[in-house]
């Protein structure tokens, strides 16, 4: 053999035990394929609990989680939100000899209405309207649930 083919061999029997020096410690490590099938398992056993205490089962769904995958304690249980109420502003009043209306908008739709009629989409009614304001009702019941009271004044500015 020469020496150019020796030296050839010698340099990849160098090359090989390096590879396998350093391809040893990677033998335990976790492929990007491996943590995602163990992510995947870890989603799909919190999204199976979850789907079973909304149904009000309160059982955890058995699921078979990856050695390798963390613990994730169960999401928080969340408080529904209570609706909120619609908003409801008077921008102004239009007196004419028929009588008045008042101009009252609700969630920025407005609407025209006359002594009596109610609010649309609200428990609120028009008690009275004067050209310096506009007040709006309500009964007691409606009034104790969300504690704004049983009626509403809205303050015009003044005709000068």
């Amino acid at each position: 053999m020469s020496w150019h083919a020796r030296s050839l061999v010698a340099l990849f029997v160098s090359l090989v035990t390096c590879l396998c020096a350093l391809g040893a410690p990677l033998a335990d490590a976790q492929t990007i394929a491996d943590y995602s099938r163990a992510q995947r398992s870890m989603l799909e056993t919190a999204m199976t609990q979850a789907a079973a205490r909304s149904a009000g089962l309160g059982a955890s769904a058995p699921a078979a989680v990856a050695s390798t995958a963390v613990a994730v304690p169960p999401p928080a249980a969340r408080m529904a939100l209570p609706p909120t109420a619609p908003a409801v502003q008077v921008s102004g009043v239009f007196a004419s000899r028929d009588g008045a209306v008042a101009e009252v908008i609700v969630n920025a739709t407005a609407y025209l209405l006359g002594t009596g009629q109610g609010v649309p989409g609200t428990a609120w009614h028009v008690e009275t309207i004067a050209i310096d304001r506009v007040v709006l009702g309500r009964e007691v019941a409606a009034a104790a649930a969300d504690g704004q009271g049983a009626r509403k004044v809205f303050a015009l500015p003044a005709l000068r």
